[in-house]
């Protein structure tokens, strides 16, 4: 499994966000700027953590993107599930051994304990990921007193 980009920038998003002087939204262009990533990509990824209820985003002059839970509320599965997708693992067996092997019965039991195995992994790497929770990921005071100003550093 090889995880994308957009989760890293979504991290920092988040991460950037929750620092935020006094809680002031940010706009993608500033945000795109800090990461050094191209603002259409990061618009994308900004999207994907709107819709899952990770940040809101307001359109005005003074609009832009804040966060909409605690950043110790958010764990790392919340920003996968939105950028990632619910299914970390899937496979789709097109059935090759039920085509080579004549026991077509011993074959599908198989392919249900491979289905079961991968199934149980998922959930057991969801568990882990939940622990994980953003604010872990900040220094107690960056978190506890949101004095970066962002805007500043654009």
């Amino acid at each position: 499994m090889k995880l994308s980009k957009h989760l890293e920038e979504a991290v920092y998003v988040l991460l950037i966000l929750a620092t935020q002087k006094d809680q002031q939204a940010l706009k993608s262009k500033t945000l795109s700027n800090l990461l050094e990533v191209s603002d259409s990509s990061l618009k994308k990824v900004l999207r994907q953590l709107v819709v899952n209820n990770l940040i809101e985003s307001t359109a005005s002059k003074d609009g832009g993107f804040k966060l909409k839970k605690r950043i110790n509320e958010i764990s790392l599965k919340d920003v996968m599930a939105a950028v990632e997708g619910e299914e970390f693992i899937s496979a789709d067996l097109s059935h090759i051994g039920q085509r080579i092997f004549p026991n077509k019965a011993h074959t599908l039991e198989s392919e249900s304990l491979v289905i079961e195995t991968l199934t149980k992994a998922q959930n057991l790497y969801a568990l882990e990921l939940e622990k994980l929770k953003l604010s872990d990921l900040l220094l107690a005071e960056a978190m506890d007193n949101k004095t970066l100003d962002w805007l500043k550093r654009e």
